[in-house]
């Protein structure tokens, strides 16, 4: 399997896992605007290897996830501010343009040093 983005957690925001309780997951490389960084699980920043799209796979430390949906700049996001927003909804169509859709329970709780990795 080809991984298509992997990433280590660096820092949590002081409001990540009160989003993380909200079945959201959000996103963002070390360059995140200060405004939203206090939401987002921040990471080193990799390069987009190929397309993230439904049937796609992501592992969130120890728990594997199926892609449902993935929205229009989810992918542009992602290579360009290695920045999303991962819905453990299960939902077939996209909310919002930034987010990617998985199917499953959402890990219970993010620490630093956990990885993410995107493959197909």
């Amino acid at each position: 399997m080809l991984a298509l983005y992997q990433v280590k957690i660096q820092s949590l925001g002081e409001f990540s896992s009160e989003a993380l309780e909200d079945d959201m997951m959000i996103l963002f490389s070390d360059i995140a605007p200060e405004e939203v960084k206090d939401y987002c699980f921040i990471h080193c920043h990799d390069q987009l290897k190929g397309e993230i799209k439904p049937g796609n796979k992501v592992k969130i430390s120890d728990c594997l996830f199926t892609i449902t949906a993935v929205g229009d700049v989810a992918n542009r996001n992602l290579s360009e501010l290695g920045h999303i927003t991962i819905r453990f909804d299960g939902e077939h169509s996209a909310e919002f343009p930034g987010c990617v859709h998985v199917e499953g329970n959402r890990p219970g709780s993010i620490v630093c040093g956990d990885e993410i990795k995107f493959f197909n």
